[in-house]
C-alpha cells in the first residue's frame, strides 16, 4: 500500500506524466530493426476469454504473414509467461522449439517471397494478483479502497505484449492491416479496445465484443479494457469538416466529472490538429483504470488513464494532451525500435508543452521547459549518456527520453521557425502508419530546413552532455558608434567539444535593445557588431533557445595561448556591491594589482608576487560606496580600470 501511495503522489500535480517505468526481465528477447526478420505480419486476430474472477486469460490468436524470403522453413513469434496450447499452421498442426520466450514454428513446407500463411495459436495463462502488473492486467473489486470494481486491460509497452498474446512483438513489424479482437466476459462487463465496436452477441450470461482496428499497428499498441465501464461520446468537428467520435469509458461513479475533464481533449485536439495536420484515425478516447501503475498509455484510438485524471487539474490535462498526440507520434508514425524512444515522448512532451504555451501562454511554456531542463541537468549529472539507444531500466527516463528528447524538439524547432511544422508535415507524410527512425527525421528536416541537419543530431541525439558557455563581453566606443565585442568558450567536458547551437544575445543599451544572433562554429567563438548605442549589459540566450548553462562576464578574455605580449584587466558586473575583478596575464613574472580611491591613496593592494600565465579572479569586499581604480602592473605594461561600488 505504501508503494501505491507513492505512485498515487507521483501522478498527481508533477510534470512527469506519463510515470511510465520498465521492469526489464531477463527472459525478454527483442530485435533491432536491421535483424532479419524472413516474414511479415500482416494482421492479428484474437478471441479470448475473461473470467473476470481472476488474472487469467484464455483464447486464439490467428497472425497472418507474408514471406520476405524464398525457401522460408521456420517462423519465429513471442509468448512470455503463456502457456502454449495448439500452433497450426495454414490447418495442419505443426511443432515448435521454445528459447526463452521465442517460439521457432516448424512450417508445414517452404514458403517463397510474398507467400502468404497463417500461424493460429491457442494459449492460455494465469498469475497471481500483485500490485504491480503489465501484460494482462487483473484487479478484483475491493483490491483496495480505490477499486470500485473487477477490471482486466492490457499493458504492453515496450515488450509486454508477448505476456498476454503470442505475437511478434517488436515496433517495427506492425501489422500492416491491423487487428480484430473478439473479447468474452460476463455480460455486466463492458470492454473497449483498439478501433471500432463492430458487435456484441450475448450468450449464456456472457457477452462477445468485437473491435476491429483497420489501421496499421504496433503489438505494444494493441489494447483491451473490460470494467463495469459507462460510455459516453463527445465529438471532434475539424476545420476540414472531418468528424471523430471521442468516446470514453469510465466507471458510474466518475461519469459526471468525467464530462469536464475529459471534456477538455477537444481543445487538445484543435490545437494538435492546427499544428500536425488532421488527426490520423477514425476514433479517439480513453478508457480509466485504477490501480494503474502509470499515468497514461497511449493505445492506438484507445488511450488508457489513471482514475486520478478525472479530476480535471491542469497537470492531468496536460497529460491528456500528451497522449493524444502519441496518436500522431507513436501511433500513426512509430519509432522503429526503442532505441529511438525519444522520437514517440519527444514529439509528444514537446506537443504538451505547446498545451501549456496554448491555454496559458509563453511564459507558462517557458516555465515548462525551464522545469524540464532542470529535471535533466539533474539526471545528467548522476548518469551522462546519449538520448539515443538508453539502457533497458533506463528506457523511460524522465529526464533524458522525456525532458532532453522535448529540448531537442524545442531546438530544432527555432532552427528554422519558419519551417518547423512544414517539416513535421513532411516527416508525417514520409512515414504515415509506418516506423521511422533518428536518421529518417535527419533526412526529412535537412530537406526541408535546405540544410545538413547530421551535425544537430549527432551532438544532441547520438552524442551526450550539453553546452557549458563562458561569455566574456566589452562594449568601446567605435567613431560616432560603438563596438560590442564577445568571445564565447565553451567549458563542458565528456561531451562534444563543441556544440554549433547558434546563439542568441540581447543586448540592452543606452538607447533601444537589439538582439543578434551568433553562428557557432568553434571555442572560443569571436564576434563584433556596430551598435548605435553603448552596450550596458546583455542577457545570453534571452528566449530559452538553447539546453545549456552558461556565465557572463563583462570585459574580453583573451586565450593564454594568444599574443605573449598581452595583458588586460577586466571588472565584473560595474557598478557592483561586492565587485571582482579579474586579469589576464600571458607572461611568466611579478605582478602586482592594487586598488586607489579616487584621491591617490591606495585601498587595497590585491595582489603583489609571482605569476604565471593565466587567468585570475579576486573578490573585492567591504569596500564604502564609491569610484575607485584598479591599476595592473606587469614586466611589459600597465592597465587601469574603474570600479565604482554602490550600496
Amino acid at each position: 500500500m505504501l508503494l501505491m501511495l507513492m505512485l498515487l503522489t507521483q501522478w498527481g500535480e508533477t510534470d512527469n506524466l506519463e510515470a511510465k517505468f520498465y521492469q526489464h526481465v531477463p527472459a525478454i528477447h527483442y530485435e533491432r530493426a536491421e535483424s532479419l526478420h524472413e516474414f511479415n505480419v500482416l494482421h492479428y486476430e484474437l478471441d479470448v476469454t475473461l473470467p473476470m474472477t481472476s488474472r487469467s486469460i484464455s483464447g486464439t490468436n490467428l497472425i497472418t504473414c507474408c514471406s520476405r524470403v524464398d525457401n522460408l522453413t521456420s517462423a519465429v513469434i513471442h509468448a512470455h509467461t503463456l502457456t502454449i496450447d495448439s500452433i497450426l499452421v495454414d490447418g495442419t498442426t505443426t511443432s515448435h522449439a521454445t528459447i526463452g520466450d521465442s517460439l521457432i514454428i516448424s512450417l508445414p513446407h517452404a514458403y517463397n517471397t510474398d507467400d502468404t500463411f497463417d500461424i493460429h495459436v491457442g494459449y492460455h495463462g494465469s498469475w497471481n494478483v500483485t500490485f504491480y502488473q503489465s501484460g494482462f492486467v487483473y484487479y478484483p473489486r475491493n483490491y483496495d479502497y480505490n477499486t470500485l470494481h473487477a477490471l482486466a486491460y492490457t499493458l504492453g509497452e515496450p515488450w509486454d505484449a508477448r505476456a498476454w498474446m503470442p505475437c511478434y512483438d517488436d515496433p517495427f513489424d506492425k501489422a500492416d492491416q491491423g487487428c480484430v479482437m473478439h473479447v468474452t466476459v460476463p455480460d455486466s462487463y463492458t470492454v473497449c479496445a483498439n478501433g471500432q465496436l463492430d458487435s456484441v452477441g450475448y450468450a449464456q450470461n456472457r457477452a462477445t465484443f468485437t473491435w476491429t482496428e483497420h489501421y496499421p499497428i504496433a503489438t505494444y499498441l494493441m489494447h483491451f479494457g473490460a470494467s463495469v465501464f459507462t460510455p459516453w461520446s463527445n465529438w471532434y468537428y475539424s476545420p476540414s469538416g472531418d468528424t471523430v467520435e471521442i468516446k470514453h469509458f469510465v466507471w458510474p461513479e466518475d461519469s459526471v466529472q468525467s464530462i469536464n475533464s475529459l471534456g477538455d481533449v477537444l481543445v487538445s485536439i484543435a490545437l494538435l490538429d492546427s499544428m500536425y495536420g488532421p488527426y490520423p484515425f477514425d476514433r479517439y478516447g480513453h478508457d480509466v483504470v485504477y490501480p494503474y501503475a502509470w499515468g497514461g498509455m497511449e493505445h492506438q484510438e484507445n488511450t488508457t488513464l489513471h482514475r486520478s485524471a478525472v479530476g480535471g487539474s491542469h497537470s492531468w490535462k496536460r497529460i491528456i494532451c500528451h497522449e493524444l498526440s502519441h496518436q500522431w507520434w507513436g501511433d500513426m508514425v512509430t519509432c522503429v525500435d526503442f532505441r529511438d524512444i525519444w522520437l514517440n515522448e519527444g514529439c509528444a512532451t514537446s506537443s504538451d508543452a505547446n498545451y501549456d504555451w496554448h491555454t496559458l501562454g509563453w511564459s507558462s511554456y517557458i516555465a515548462t521547459l525551464l522545469g524540464r531542463a532542470q529535471d535533466y541537468f539533474v539526471e545528467d549529472a548522476s548518469y551522462r549518456r546519449p538520448l539515443y539507444d538508453p539502457p533497458l531500466d533506463s528506457i523511460f527516463s524522465w529526464g533524458y527520453t522525456y525532458c532532453k528528447a522535448c529540448w531537442v524538439m524545442h531546438m530544432l524547432r527555432f532552427l528554422n521557425q519558419d519551417h518547423f511544422f512544414e517539416g513535421m508535415h513532411a516527416y508525417r507524410d514520409s512515414f504515415e502508419y509506418g516506423c521511422a527512425c533518428t536518421d529518417d527525421m535527419n533526412a526529412v528536416f535537412s530537406l526541408v530546413y535546405g540544410t545538413d541537419l547530421t551535425w544537430f543530431f549527432d551532438e544532441w541525439v547520438y552524442d551526450q552532455g550539453y553546452p557549458e558557455y563562458e561569455v566574456y563581453w566589452n562594449c568601446i566606443p567605435s567613431g560616432n558608434d560603438f563596438l560590442f565585442r564577445v568571445h564565447i568558450y565553451q567549458v563542458q567536458t565528456n561531451a562534444p567539444a563543441v556544440f554549433h547551437m547558434p546563439v542568441q544575445i540581447l543586448l540592452n543599451t543606452t538607447g533601444a535593445d537589439t538582439t543578434v544572433t551568433i553562428p557557432i562554429t568553434a571555442s572560443p567563438q569571436h564576434a563584433e557588431f556596430v551598435v548605435a548605442d553603448s552596450v550596458i549589459n546583455i542577457n545570453f540566450d534571452p528566449d530559452y533557445r538553447v539546453l545549456c548553462k552558461y556565465e557572463t562576464f563583462y570585459g574580453i578574455e583573451e586565450a593564454v595561448q594568444g599574443d605573449p605580449l598581452y595583458n588586460d584587466l577586466l571588472i565584473g558586473v560595474n557598478p557592483s556591491t561586492h565587485p571582482k575583478v579579474t586579469y589576464v596575464v600571458n607572461q611568466t613574472g611579478h605582478i602586482r594589482l592594487v586598488l586607489y580611491d579616487v584621491t591617490g591613496r591606495v585601498e587595497h593592494t590585491l595582489f603583489d608576487g609571482a605569476r604565471i600565465p593565466g587567468v585570475y579572479t579576486v573578490a573585492v569586499h567591504d569596500l564604502p560606496a564609491g569610484i575607485y581604480f584598479c591599476r595592473l602592473v606587469t614586466p611589459v605594461n600597465e592597465k587601469v580600470a574603474k570600479l565604482v561600488v554602490v550600496k
